[in-house]
């Protein structure tokens, strides 16, 4: 029995997660924990924090051990036959201009720039699946008029057959039905791949299916503090980290000073005996402590250009960070010139959807009185159902603008959902 109710729940469990629906907030919290890409990412971060750690490891003294064994053949007063000694050694940078510094820096900075690498991934993939929801209920509702075409030009053909039988209608006028009722299904079937097309993208991106959609919208756009994007922080970040990078090569050029305190310890076997040997001839153990200061005072330039390479790098990412700014600000601007010239497009579809339902009622009343050819019954049917679908298709196209919007601003997206 228990048994029959796991087999029906493991049953249940992903038949009821495949009728669900979603809103488009969750597709996008759902993508960020289960996207491969984006676990990717946060590897990356792992990855970056590691290298932290370990620059920030090199302030600490290091400890090292060592054993040695040596058999010696012929042996003699000096050398003994066999040696075995160990040691252990205890070593500490003093000073070294600021490289361990600078390198911990860098470091950091990598991190930093891979951190927002991670957000602005994550954003990308928010775009991605606002673009896939929203075309997939644009082409819903264009799918909606299709079959609503459908069904009355399957209804007109119906009622010109019963005329033709009386005569009152030629087999022309089914003809032409018949034709634009068939090329209305094939356009029906294109719509319904592009749907699943769409639908098998957002469950790819989200890892939630796509069958059904909750209504999402986002905040309409008032008074939004402009800040720069991620992209900008990533070139930011990472300049940063190259003149980090350039100040850990000149570090090279000053003084390098450090400690260590090495301790040995032998045991000798196989000794030649001489009565010129006392018991202190061959030391068993020694302790050795030293300082030592090095500085380079000539290479020829080789790290002054080293360095000198790198700061030219950063100059390099500077300047495309520059651009990268302009190009934000003008995207932003176009952005919210976008969102006014779409509300232009909803006011005029939504006008022109009232005008060609008027001029639809009326034609279909004289076509069906045989007032008017059917042609004229044919253009207007085609007019409102384009209208229709041109209507529906630009409030879902607001939506996505609206996203872009507030990307452009600098901010996440997905805050801006309700």
């Amino acid at each position: 029995m228990r048994l029959n109710r796991i087999v029906v729940l493991s049953l249940w469990l992903p038949l009821s997660l495949f009728a669900q629906s979603y809103g488009l907030k969750s597709y996008i919290e759902y993508a960020q924990k289960t996207n491969g890409e984006i676990k990717a990412k946060e590897i990356g971060i792992l990855s970056k924090q590691q290298g932290v750690e370990a620059a920030e490891s090199a302030y600490w003294p290091t400890l090292d051990i060592g054993a040695s064994y040596k058999d010696a053949t012929p042996n003699y007063v000096v050398s003994p036959g066999r040696v075995a000694s160990g040691f252990a050694s205890l070593n500490l940078e003093l000073y070294d201009g600021g490289r361990k510094s600078a390198i911990v820096n860098a470091k950091s900075f990598e991190r930093e720039a891979s951190l927002f690498e991670k957000r602005a991934f994550e954003k990308s993939i928010t775009l991605k699946i606002v673009q896939h929801y929203y075309a997939i209920q644009q082409l819903k509702a264009t799918l909606h008029a299709l079959q609503e075409r459908s069904k009355e030009l399957k209804a007109q053909i119906e009622r010109v057959k019963k005329f033709m039988a009386s005569g009152l209608s030629t087999q022309e006028e089914v003809d032409k039905l018949q034709s634009v009722f068939d090329g209305n299904q094939y356009t029906m079937e294109n719509t319904k791949l592009a749907i699943e097309t769409n639908e098998q993208n957002l469950k790819l991106l989200s890892g939630l299916p796509a069958t059904g959609l909750k209504q999402s919208r986002f905040i309409e756009p008032k008074k939004i503090a402009f800040e720069w994007f991620d992209p900008i922080k990533i070139m930011q970040a990472k300049a940063n980290a190259i003149g980090e990078n350039a100040n850990a090569i000149d570090a090279n050029y000053m003084p390098q000073v450090s400690v260590s305190d090495t301790y040995h310890k032998s045991h000798f076997d196989d000794l030649v005996s001489s009565p010129m040997a006392g018991d202190g001839f061959l030391i068993d153990h020694q302790n050795e402590l030293t300082l030592s200061a090095t500085m380079r005072l000539f290479d020829h330039g080789k790290m002054a250009k080293e360095s000198e390479a790198v700061k030219y790098q950063k100059m390099a990412l500077l300047s495309q960070l520059d651009q990268a700014k302009k190009e934000q600000r003008m995207n932003f601007g176009l952005a919210r010139q976008n969102l006014r010239t779409t509300r232009a497009k909803i006011k005029s579809a939504k006008s022109a959807l009232r005008a060609a339902t008027s001029t639809y009622g009326v034609l279909k009343q004289k076509f069906e009185v045989g007032l008017i050819d059917d042609v004229s019954f044919l253009d207007a049917l085609a007019t409102k159902t384009l209208a229709q679908s041109r209507y529906e298709e630009s409030i879902y196209e607001y939506e996505i603008k609206k996203s872009i919007y507030y990307y452009y601003a600098g901010k996440d997206p997905k805050e801006f959902i309700r």
